[in-house]
């Protein structure tokens, strides 16, 4: 069997070297219904400098309410401050079953994408990013909606000590 490494990278050292250099994407899961409003949720903190560039709202069940509004939205916060001017959000439409649901792709019913604040997306090393997300609902559903996650994806800006 040949040693060479299996990764396609030049030589074995490069996977190691683009992870320190990388922010990943910070996400929170609630699991299980989710029937009010959220306190503040923590994302965690960042590694490096950089910018958010897009928030996703995701759900494993969107709930069934036709009779009733049904919407779950989503917020981003950098220390405390919002950083989107419209927030994610997944609404139930009248006479679809429950099924999951993302913001994070165009064309889908009941869905809204997020739109970044940019003037007030910039992260450094150790920024809290934390979230929250809003409940809007009338009555008891048909079904729940359950299983909400909301993702933060970053990139580097060009010139800033410790960019990834």
């Amino acid at each position: 069997m040949s040693s060479r490494s299996k990764t396609p990278f030049p030589y074995p050292q490069m996977e190691i070297l683009g992870d320190a250099r990388i922010q990943p994407p910070l996400q929170y899961a609630h699991s299980g219904e989710i029937t009010v409003t959220t306190g503040e949720n923590p994302l965690g903190a960042v590694r490096k400098a950089g910018r958010v560039v897009d928030v996703s709202l995701s759900i494993g069940a969107s709930g069934k309410d036709d009779s009733n509004p049904l919407q779950i939205s989503g917020d981003v916060f950098i220390n405390g401050t919002t950083c989107l001017t419209t927030k994610p959000s997944i609404t139930h439409v009248s006479g679809e079953a429950s099924q999951q649901k993302t913001t994070k792709v165009t064309g889908d019913t009941g869905i809204t994408q997020a739109v970044i604040d940019s003037s007030a997306n910039t992260v450094a090393p150790g920024d809290v990013l934390t979230c929250t997300f809003a409940v809007t609902r009338s009555s008891t559903p048909t079904t729940e909606m359950s299983n909400p996650v909301i993702v933060v994806e970053f990139e580097p800006v060009s010139g800033t000590p410790q960019a990834f």
